[in-house]
């Protein structure tokens, strides 16, 4: 009987929760790139399968901008690559003229293991481009557009951002 007598009294319920020394959640990580497209995260861990990762979204991320001509998310994810700035360039200046690229989408054929080496990180790989064509306003090509390239031989070294935790481009080439 005397087991039992506690269960009788009223108590109120707590109105907190318990603390948690989890590993930080995604929420916990920064926005990064577009806010309807963001880096997701597994490409921001500081290792092989994350750098792989933010190749992957990097290539995503080029084949959404090109019909948005929009380079600025190009430059956030790379700011010190002289060819991600090249394209976003080009992006934007297409669009001011009026005109937009038809075609073009990268798809990864193949990627090597990663090379990290502390901060930076070492991929190569071969990617698929589409036939690509900038047109004018009615559809007209502007310059002679490129045929299909089946595996283009391709590199990207990324740089870790304790800021960001995340990869950034720090240069690349496709083809």
């Amino acid at each position: 009987m005397a087991l039992l007598s506690g269960c009788s009294d009223r108590q109120e319920a707590s109105t907190t929760l318990p603390t948690s020394a989890a590993a930080p959640t995604t929420e916990a990580l920064p926005l990064l790139g577009p806010p309807d497209f963001p880096v997701p995260p597994e490409a921001r861990t500081k290792d092989a399968a994350g750098a792989e990762a933010f190749l992957r979204y990097y290539t995503a991320l080029l084949n959404r901008q090109r019909p948005l001509l929009e380079g600025q998310p190009l430059r956030d994810l790379g700011p010190e690559c002289e060819d991600c700035w090249r394209i976003a360039k080009n992006y934007e200046e297409a669009k001011a003229a009026g005109q937009h690229y038809e075609g073009g989408e990268l798809t990864m054929n193949d990627v090597a293991d990663p090379d990290l080496n502390d901060e930076t990180a070492s991929l190569v790989f071969g990617v698929r481009q589409e036939a690509v064509d900038l047109v004018d306003h009615n559809g007209e090509p502007v310059v002679p557009g490129l045929e299909t390239q089946p595996n283009m031989g391709s590199g990207m070294t990324l740089n870790w951002s304790e800021d960001d935790h995340s990869w950034l481009v720090k240069s690349m080439t496709l083809g």
